[in-house]
């Protein structure tokens, strides 16, 4: 997966409003509920968070969101480091790409837990390779959904 400059929030112009996001979340139905406001990224983080719940199952998990892509993915717990990635639940799938513009990509695990390579990294900016270099990042979703400062 070739990443895009500004993906790490570094070197980056958002290509989306937080209005663009609220609209986008406000679309999520039962049997999903938001249990929370949407958590903004924090100075070392550059992700969104928006704790889920699946009045169904009960299940609770969250939704994050790059703070310069609109690519969402799923984990277990609101946390910075050490993300546990989850699959997206079909139906929420459904929901979302039903409502939204074809900018919007959902990334599971496998595509997160992917091992970095060389061409992932081309077209990132001077400082986000030395970020990812500080950090010893080893995985797509750790420069996805990163907690660089």
């Amino acid at each position: 997966m070739k990443l895009q400059k500004g993906i790490t929030g570094f070197e980056a112009k958002p290509v989306y409003t937080t209005d663009d996001l609220s609209e986008i979340l406000k679309r999520i139905r039962f049997p999903y509920t938001k249990t929370e406001v949407i958590l903004k990224p924090i100075d070392s983080s550059n992700f969104y968070q928006v704790k889920i719940k699946n009045e169904k199952t009960k299940q609770e998990f969250y939704l994050i969101i790059n703070s310069t892509y609109l690519i969402f993915s799923c984990i277990e717990k609101n946390r910075c480091f050490d993300l546990k990635f989850i699959e997206f639940p079909i139906d929420l799938i459904t929901q979302l790409k039903n409502h939204v513009n074809s900018s919007l990509i959902l990334l599971n695990p496998k595509e997160l837990n992917k091992k970095v390579d060389a061409n992932d990294l081309e077209l990132l900016g001077e400082i986000e390779l030395k970020q990812i270099n500080y950090w010893k990042t080893k995985t797509l979703g750790e420069i996805v959904f990163n907690c660089f400062d």
